[in-house]
């Protein structure tokens, strides 16, 4: 188990979560590990029931109590922004073996093997993936602006290196999103997310992921031409390694799987590649647990700011 990979969920994205571990089976060919804290008892119940080979699920309440009860305090998606550097940590702790542990958000889908972004910079100690934004009537001042707030990187993909760097800037994005882990730009907090600008002032080993096709979502996707060919995805010239399905939300409309999404200009063809994933999970799903009900709540479907 050198390298692993780990995301958080909650009932509402157990379904991409079953689209990420897909894309990820038909990419590595099952060689992968992956671990995922469940934060409600419905989906770690059903996952356990699933018993989906390479999964290892946890329950929050394997966290330490002190953490677990700042889901009282906290927005849900504040609290699972939190959870992120905790479950990290937790993941180094309980398995020695493991050198490398990648976060990824639930809603990421993959056309690559991740694992050729780890091995590009292998001296790394923490991995971060730019949050190029880019629309063609967004002006520079505008971008800037929009940057101060939510910082230059994303959250949604990041990689820790069992060295000393890598633990010490880990155990400090814990602190820090255990003290604060909303949304104030007044303070200059982002979540978890703006926390990271920080990172390569702090410590040393701090890189840039390098390889191109990574973090594409609703903030760059219309600078790229999307194309398939010989069984890839193409972003331009360079192949898709992942997209990452931002501010998606399934719901449930006269029986049918639906997505809510902001990507409505000239959305691209890996939407159409993602809801037929998606509708084929939902249908597992219904299929060995009909009860569960994963689908977008009213508060999932509200923005965060």
């Amino acid at each position: 188990m050198e390298s692993v990979y780990c995301t958080i969920i909650t009932k509402s994205r157990l379904y991409q979560f079953l689209a990420l571990i897909a894309s990820l089976y038909k990419v590595k060919a099952g060689n992968y590990q992956f671990f995922v804290l469940c934060v409600d008892d419905e989906t770690y119940n059903l996952l356990n029931k699933l018993n989906w080979k390479k999964v290892h699920v946890f329950h929050e309440n394997e966290l330490a109590e002190s953490v677990v009860s700042l889901k009282k305090e906290r927005k849900i998606h504040e609290y699972c922004w939190t959870l992120k550097a905790v479950f990290l940590e937790k993941i180094l702790t309980k398995y020695p073996k493991v050198m490398r542990v990648t976060f990824m958000d639930s809603d990421l889908y993959f056309w690559e093997d991740p694992e050729k972004i780890l091995k590009k910079q292998p001296n790394c100690s923490v991995l971060l993936s730019r949050e190029e934004k880019y629309k063609p009537e967004w002006k520079p001042n505008f971008i800037k602006r929009v940057t101060n707030v939510t910082g230059e990187y994303n959250s949604g993909f990041i990689s820790f290196k069992r060295d000393e760097m890598g633990i010490a800037c880990l155990n400090w994005w814990k602190e820090k999103t255990i003290e604060a882990c909303n949304i104030d730009p007044k303070r200059g907090i982002f979540g978890d997310q703006k926390y990271l600008n920080e990172m390569p002032k702090l410590f040393t080993t701090i890189c840039d992921i390098e390889s191109q096709g990574v973090n594409i979502g609703p903030w760059n996707y219309l600078k790229y031409t999307f194309s398939e060919k010989d069984g890839h995805i193409y972003i331009d010239q360079f192949r898709l390694i992942f997209y990452h399905f931002s501010g998606v939300r399934i719901i449930e409309r006269d029986d049918h799987p639906e997505l809510i999404h902001s990507t409505t200009e000239n959305t691209p063809f890996v939407f159409t590649i993602y809801q037929k994933m998606l509708t084929q999970l939902i249908t597992l799903i219904k299929h060995n647990e009909p009860s569960f009900n994963g689908f977008a709540t009213e508060e999932d479907l509200k923005s965060y700011w």
